[in-house]
């Protein structure tokens, strides 16, 4: 279910659903309070989203249907847009969250929420999930249908690769594809300080995937989360073979241990 509108990765959604060759879209709904519905093209057919007010519209055995969401509202409504999604959707598994600048204790508030429900969220400001041939979650890997032709999206490799720049995260499914690899998943746990789904659980997921054999990740600079990261690394607990690159002006310091190797970056 899509929170929102944003008609331009709601129809990217709907492509990838068609290019995998899926019947028809898995997009069941959107939430949003001044329409009816929005016309969008599966392929060359032409077809009608629902909207509704609320999600007590649905009724219980559309929303049982919803596995995941998209919220892409504005930042003073993904607290409670999102708490809504994740009270009245009994088999919600994740969602992600669009929005930049989302209130900083919203998102902390969201996490423990997160947790409780044992629901993952990605961002906020995420570009998304991508699972190749299965689910892209949100604008990552692209809106325009060029974007969508890229076969890094459809199928399935052995790399897990995360970063909080949503650009570059598209950057890197790019580069991905045009070195021949593939990816088991993708994902942008987004810029904003508190990330709802952390980079260390991020990892922590692909060292328990069974397709995941390496995993990518793009940092940034601010923040403690490459030093957890290399503390994982080093105590074993990560034992896939991580490549980890930190964009930025940086002093390399000594508690960094020396499997992590961070660039000067003007």
């Amino acid at each position: 279910m899509v929170i929102g509108s944003y008609t331009p990765i709601t129809q990217s959604i709907l492509d990838f659903d068609f290019l995998t060759g899926k019947k028809s879209s898995k997009c069941k709904g959107n939430n949003k309070s001044n329409k009816k519905g929005e016309r969008f093209f599966f392929g060359q057919d032409e077809v009608l989203i629902p909207y509704f007010k609320n999600l007590d519209e649905t009724g219980q055995e559309f929303n049982k249907e919803i596995d995941f969401f998209l919220n892409v509202a504005s930042a003073r409504r993904v607290l409670y847009t999102t708490e809504l999604a994740m009270n009245n959707l009994p088999n919600l598994q994740g969602g992600v969250i669009f929005a930049e600048n989302t209130p900083e204790k919203h998102s902390i508030e969201l996490y423990s929420k997160s947790l409780n429900k044992d629901i993952f969220v990605t961002g906020p400001s995420s570009v998304g999930l991508l699972v190749p041939g299965k689910i892209k979650l949100g604008a990552i890997g692209g809106v325009e249908i060029k974007q969508l032709l890229n076969p890094v999206l459809y199928e399935k490799g052995n790399i897990a690769a995360f970063s909080a720049s949503g650009g570059m995260t598209n950057e890197l499914l790019n580069i991905f594809g045009g070195l021949g690899k593939r990816v088991a998943f993708c994902m942008s746990f987004g810029g904003d300080r508190f990330p709802i789904t952390t980079p260390k659980e991020a990892l922590l997921a692909a060292e328990k995937d069974p397709d995941t054999t390496h995993i990518v990740y793009f940092g940034e600079l601010g923040g403690v989360d490459e030093y957890e990261l290399a503390e994982m690394i080093r105590g074993g607990i990560i034992k896939k073979p991580v490549v980890a690159y930190v964009a930025g002006r940086l002093q390399i310091y000594s508690r960094l241990p020396a499997i992590w190797s961070c660039q000067s970056y003007g």
